[in-house]
C-alpha cells in the first residue's frame, strides 16, 4: 500500500469509489479486441504517422492526386438532404472549445489525486491543438467550396476529429476506473466510436473538410491516444501516483 501522512491509504478510502491505480495497469481484459489490438501495439503509432506524413505531403504538393477521389465522395456525402441541421449540430461534439474545458476539468480532477495522470491528459489535449494547427499552417489545404459553417485555417487535417478522438477515447478508460463494470466499458467504447465517426461524417457533411482530411485525423488521433495510454501505463507515471500514496503500491 501507498503510505500518506504517515498512514496507509487504500482504494476504498479515495472520493468516489474511484481506484487510480487501475490507472497504470493498461488497458482491461474486456477491451474489445479491435481496441485492445490498436491501444497494445506500437506498431500501430508507426502505421499512423506514415499514414499522416504520406497523406499530408500530397496534400500539400499534389493535392489533385486526392481530389480525385475527395472530390466524388464529398459531393456525395454533402448531396445528403435533411441532415444539414443534425451534422451542424453533432459537429460541435469534436469542436476545440470542448476540447480544452474537458481536458480542464480531468486535470483539475486529477491533480491532488495522481499528477501523473493529469500531466498526461493535459499534455494529451495540448498536443493535439498544436498539431492541428502546425499541420493546417506547413500543408496549407484549400478547403472545400462553399462550406457550410464558418471555417479558419488549412483544411488539413480536421482538428474537430481529432478533438473528437481524444475526448470521446478517454470516456472508455474513465468509466473503467470508476466503474469497473465490464457492461459500462463496453458502452464507452461503442459511444466512442458512435460519437467519433459522426463528427467525421459532419465534417464532410458540412464541406469543411475533405474526406482525406478526415482520414489522416483519425489516425492522428488515434496515435495521440496511444502515446497517452503508453505513458499512463509507464513505470514512471505509476511511480509518481504511488509516491503520492493515491492507490496501492504493485506487489
Amino acid at each position: 500500500m501507498g503510505i500518506s501522512g504517515g498512514r496507509a491509504v487504500t482504494e476504498k478510502e479515495l472520493p468516489g469509489g474511484l481506484s487510480l491505480d487501475q490507472i497504470h495497469r493498461g488497458l482491461p481484459d474486456e477491451t474489445p479486441w479491435f481496441f485492445r489490438t490498436v491501444l497494445a501495439g506500437r506498431r500501430f503509432l508507426i502505421v499512423t504517422f506514415v499514414t499522416t506524413v504520406f497523406l499530408g505531403v500530397i496534400a500539400a504538393n499534389n493535392p489533385e492526386w486526392l481530389l480525385r477521389i475527395d472530390k466524388p465522395v464529398s459531393e456525395w456525402v454533402r448531396g445528403w438532404e435533411g441532415s444539414l441541421l443534425f451534422a451542424k449540430g453533432v459537429t460541435h461534439l469534436g469542436s476545440p472549445n470542448l476540447a480544452i474545458g474537458v481536458g480542464l476539468i480531468a486535470v483539475a480532477f486529477l491533480w491532488r489525486r495522481c499528477r501523473a495522470s493529469a500531466f498526461t491528459l493535459g499534455v494529451l489535449v495540448a498536443a493535439a491543438l498544436t498539431i492541428d494547427t502546425m499541420l493546417k499552417v506547413i500543408v496549407d489545404r484549400a478547403r472545400p467550396p462553399n462550406p457550410a459553417v464558418s471555417t479558419g485555417l488549412g483544411s488539413f487535417p480536421s482538428g474537430h476529429v481529432i478533438h473528437a478522438v481524444i475526448i470521446f477515447g478517454l470516456v472508455p478508460f474513465l468509466l473503467w476506473i470508476l466503474t469497473n463494470r465490464p457492461g459500462v466499458l463496453r458502452l464507452g467504447f461503442v459511444v466512442f466510436a458512435v460519437v467519433v465517426l459522426l463528427v467525421a461524417w459532419s465534417r464532410v457533411r458540412l464541406g469543411a473538410h475533405w474526406p482525406s482530411d478526415v482520414i489522416a485525423s483519425l489516425f492522428i488521433g488515434a496515435s495521440l491516444l496511444l502515446g497517452a495510454e503508453q505513458l499512463l501505463t509507464s513505470t514512471w507515471a505509476a511511480e509518481r501516483c504511488d509516491i503520492l500514496g493515491h492507490h496501492p503500491s504493485s506487489p
